[in-house]
């Protein structure tokens, strides 16, 4: 069984680690300690990938341009034109 050194990061630590590492957060030792672990560790490798991926879909998503809904315009007008029952207006 090969002895692991004390500075080196387990799979774990790296997974709870992605973050920082990909938002360059990290001090320069443990950065290089997270690159010594993914040139070995093919899984965390695909995780850190999969991290990547995602965060670049998300940043593909626009607030500012919601999907339009058939009939929404007509909704909101009739739900304006609503009020509570036993108010004597609106639908009954």
């Amino acid at each position: 069984m090969k002895a692991r050194s004390v500075v080196e990061l387990v799979c774990r630590e790296v997974v709870e680690l992605v973050t920082e590492y990909l938002g360059q957060e990290m001090s320069p030792e443990d950065c290089v300690r997270m690159e010594q672990h993914l040139l070995a560790c093919p899984p965390c490798t695909a995780h850190l990938a999969q991290v990547r991926a995602t965060l670049a879909l998300a940043r593909e998503l626009r607030e500012d341009e919601p999907a339009e809904v058939p009939g929404e315009n007509d909704l909101r007008l009739l739900f304006r034109g609503w009020s509570r029952p036993g108010s004597g207006e609106g639908p009954p």
